[in-house]
Formats: C-alpha cells, structure tokens, sequence
C-alpha cells in the first residue's frame, strides 16, 4: 500500500510539475491568468492583522529555521536511536536544497514587480518556502505514520503538518514575493522528491520502522 503510494506521488508530482515548468519558461498565459487570479482572491484578504499574520507564518519557512527544525528534529531521532527515521529527513533535505537551486537557477524567473512585505532575494521559481515546507513537513508526516501508534493523535499531527505547509505557501503568496504559479510548483516538486524519496527506502528496505 504504502509503496504504491509513494510512487503515485512520485509519479504524480514529477510529471505536474514539469507541466508548470515548461508552461513558465514558455510564458503560457494560462499561467498569468492562474497567477492574477489567486493573487486578487489572497490579497483580497489583506489587514493589517492579516499582514502580522502572514509574516510570522512564513518566517517559519525560512531556510535559517527549517535547517534548524531538521536538526532538532534529526538529533530528537538520533536520541531514540531511530537510525533510519533520521537518514530518511537529512537525506530529503539535503537532495531537495540541491535541487531547488539547481532549478532556480536554471528558471530564473523574476520575483513578482510588487511591494514585497518581506524580504526575498534570488530568484522566483520554484518557491524554496513552499517546497521545503512541505517536504520537511510531509517527511514527518510520514514517520508520524510509522512511529504513532493511536490513530486519533496520528491525524491530528499529520493534519497539523500539512497544514502549516500550506499555510507557509500561501503566505509566500500574501506578502507578494512569489507568484502562485511558483508556490504550486513547489508543492509539486516537494511532492515528487518526497514520494520518490520514500518509495526507495521501502524498495531498498532501508527504512526500518515499525508501521502502526
């Protein structure tokens, strides 16, 4: 179950975020449109309380304090000799970080022509926020799955980390520091490495946790 899973998000992700990926450089209008479209619908929302908000919330996705949750969280498995659960989150992080500036670079796309309430450097696509959010996240959602034995308290954590991940995107969205299309596309690239990721440790046997 879990290995044919894993390879539908792999497959999945890969192959939607190609399609954003060509549809970009190519400069599909599609993409202006999607792009316009949810921006007006989230900026529709804007506060002054919304703005405090959105801010605190994708600070959380910095890369200063994902690195540092990793390495809590890394050192939290390494105490509980969860030898295998701790590979599986270094080596997702590490191979994500890589390839996200490998793909910055290569895109370089323009960050949107607005007043940034945060500061972003760099280049546009794809979010490294919303990507590296959700994989981290998604990552221990799946050893949430393996290590928690009660169903409800499983629920509630994954629940709570993949929300917290897309809030982080959609927040990237709100301060206007990335287009939609961006923050969709690291979803997707975050979904791809985290299902192929996944399907190789249960291929390879190397992730050795005891599922519920």
């Amino acid at each position: 179950m879990t290995k044919r899973f894993s390879a539908s998000l792999f497959i999945l992700g890969t192959i939607s975020f190609l399609i954003i990926l060509i549809s970009v450089v190519h400069h599909a209008t599609w993409v202006t449109q999607f792009d316009t479209l949810i921006r007006t619908g989230i900026r529709s929302l804007s506060s002054p309380l919304m703005d405090t908000v959105s801010i605190a919330i994708t600070s959380i996705g910095n890369p200063y304090s994902i690195m540092t949750l990793t390495t809590i969280v890394t050192l939290g498995l390494l105490g509980f000799k969860q030898w295998s659960a701790a590979s599986f989150l270094v080596i997702n992080m590490a191979f994500f970080s890589t390839l996200n500036h490998f793909i910055k670079m290569s895109v370089q796309r323009p960050r949107p022509p607005f007043h940034h309430l945060v500061y972003a450097g760099g280049y546009s696509f794809p979010s490294g926020h919303a990507s590296g959010a959700l994989l981290f996240f998604g990552t221990l959602s799946i050893l949430v799955y393996y290590l928690i034995r009660q169903r409800v308290w499983r629920k509630i954590a994954i629940g709570t980390c993949l929300i917290l991940a897309l809030c982080i995107g959609l927040s990237r969205i709100y301060v206007l520091v990335h287009y939609p299309s961006d923050v969709l596309a690291g979803f997707l690239l975050a979904t791809a490495c985290l299902g192929g990721s996944w399907y190789c440790f249960i291929h390879f046997k190397l992730l050795h946790l005891k599922e519920s």
